[in-house]
């Protein structure tokens, strides 16, 4: 995302919880811009601090097997899953 753009964005862990970190790196900057436990969703906006990569780490803590849904729309130009 380039500096200042905006995406809207909903997650669920469809039934389960996860702990997450939304964040950002690039140009040799980094920055996280919130941080939850055992949350089974979020909704919201993610403006760029700085041009670079933003979006969220998800760590499941259960045992059980957990899908995530993510849906966003706005100012970016693609997502990338590792």
């Amino acid at each position: 995302m380039q500096e200042g753009q905006t995406a809207r964005f909903h997650w669920t862990a469809n039934g389960a919880v996860l702990n997450y970190d939304t964040h950002g790196d690039g140009s040799g900057q980094k920055v996280s811009y919130e941080q939850g436990r055992g949350v089974p969703e979020q909704e919201g906006e993610l403006t760029a601090a700085f041009t670079g990569n933003h979006g969220w780490f998800w760590r499941n803590r259960t045992d059980a097997p957990v899908t995530v849904t993510l849906r966003t729309g706005g100012e970016y130009a693609e997502i990338r899953a590792p």
